[in-house]
């Protein structure tokens, strides 16, 4: 929300939305027919400046290349950016400083809100609203599927991240673990326990009952004024990720930091360290990669448990990657034209590299999955589990509207969230701490 994601911090391993795209940063130039003079991309030629936090292997680089062909007026460099704090501080001070940007993405909803606080985001509004594949992602759309600020757009999602299991299927079949058809969180427990022993763990962390339980906005009062963290789901879902540590069904909070398996957790699931995950379709290209994550077992998809049996529930994922084009750009009739052709040709060019795209077309559901599994499918996934899952037009997924110190509220829970596995504090200090922190960040930032 969002591997670049919407996200927001979260207990299974996820800390930021799109974890699967921490590697080494690059940038690659892909050269066009445009001698970079600039202008608008109208007449003469312009050279578009794109950072992104995707390898560009994994999609931007054959997306752009068809862009090229489309648009031979304007040349596209497209600079690699790593989704980590370090990674995003570098993306700000090149808004902010002299490095020419004309395009960036977003990967959580507090990066951009700062962005967009800080003025470095163009107002798309109009543009959004006069574009009718794009209806969706306008101000007054419902249900909605972006995101809005005072009334106005800021960025347009080229990505939907939804939540979803990957359990390793060799290991359920052969424990003889039965999953229900509709589980819920105490089931997934039960699974995580069944498919653990010495050293190997069923899951690698806990469901997040909160947003699946609260939806949009879930963090905050309706008014947006004060925190929710006095909402009985957080105290649930942190006594929940407890139980599981203590009974040996989930990795262990200090080995998860010791070991960055909240970044890095695609080598742990696929040498069978654990079992099971609660991720996004990101962590596929993992699994697809034999040659550095060599493996035997099948994996199945399943979705996200329900909080509560036979109750309807959120999706914890988001529209994702979002696109923005910079304030400070010289070109921006051209970078709004590579900008729609980047959300509309998405799931084409970036499904292999485990992105479903924002404009989901379930008619093409069966050409996006065998992008997505690749050549090996049969021999590496249970093919079968996957569409029911990504492709579940009942799902519900949270567009929040709030986002007063989000940024600064990502960082008091992870902290606080840190603690409480590692026995630290209790429940009950965190949520004494997350409210009055929050609190005192949304009051400053009111």
């Amino acid at each position: 929300m969002v591997d670049p994601g919407p996200a927001l911090p979260r207990r299974l391993g996820r800390r930021s939305v799109l974890a699967g795209l921490v590697g080494a940063a690059g940038a690659t130039a892909l050269a066009g027919c445009g001698n970079g003079s600039g202008g608008s991309g109208k007449s003469g030629s312009a050279t578009l400046n794109v950072w992104g936090g995707v390898p560009a292997e994994s999609g931007p680089d054959d997306l752009i290349a068809a862009f090229h062909k489309a648009h031979p007026d304007i040349t596209v460099k497209y600079t690699r950016y790593v989704n980590d704090d370090e990674g995003n501080l570098k993306l700000d001070n090149s808004l902010q400083g002299g490095v020419p940007i004309d395009l960036f993405f977003s990967y959580n909803i507090g990066n951009l809100s700062k962005r967009v606080n800080a003025g470095l985001t163009l107002d798309l509004t109009d543009k959004v609203k006069d574009e009718s594949a794009f209806s969706k992602f306008g101000v007054d759309a419902d249900p909605q599927g972006n995101y809005v600020f005072d009334k106005k757009i800021y960025s347009v999602p080229a990505a939907l991240s939804p939540e979803l299991v990957l359990v390793n299927a060799d290991a359920l079949d052969k424990a003889g673990v039965e999953v229900p058809d509709n589980w819920d969180v105490d089931d997934y427990h039960r699974v995580a326990k069944a498919l653990s022993k010495s050293n190997v763990y069923g899951s690698l962390g806990s469901p997040n009952l909160a947003r699946t339980k609260l939806g949009p906005n879930y963090r905050y009062t309706p008014d947006g004024k004060a925190s929710n963290f006095g909402n009985p789901a957080f105290r649930e879902q942190l006594e929940l990720a407890l139980a599981m540590q203590k009974d040996g069904s989930a990795i262990p909070q200090k080995t998860v930091l010791s070991q960055k398996l909240q970044t890095f957790s695609q080598a742990s699931f696929l040498s069978g360290r654990h079992r099971m995950m609660i991720t996004q379709a990101y962590m596929l290209r993992y699994v697809s990669d034999t040659k550095e994550y060599p493996h035997e077992f099948k994996v199945r998809c399943l979705p996200v448990p329900a909080p509560v049996k036979g109750q309807e529930y959120w999706n914890e994922g988001a529209y994702g990657d979002l696109l923005s084009i910079s304030q400070k750009s010289e070109q921006q009739d051209a970078a709004w034209e590579f900008l729609k052709f980047w959300v509309n040709e998405a799931g084409t060019y970036m499904v292999k590299g485990g992105r479903l795209p924002s404009l989901l077309d379930n008619s093409q559901a069966d050409k996006m999955l065998d992008a997505l599994l690749g050549s090996d499918k049969q021999k590496l996934y249970d093919v079968d589990s996957f569409k029911p899952v990504l492709f579940d037009e009942k799902m519900k997924i949270p567009v929040d509207t709030i986002y007063t110190a989000a940024d600064e509220i990502d960082t008091i829970v992870e902290k606080l969230d840190d603690q409480v596995l590692l026995g630290d504090i209790t429940v009950d200090q965190w949520v004494s701490q997350a409210t009055s922190q929050a609190n005192s960040a949304i009051k400053k930032s009111a």
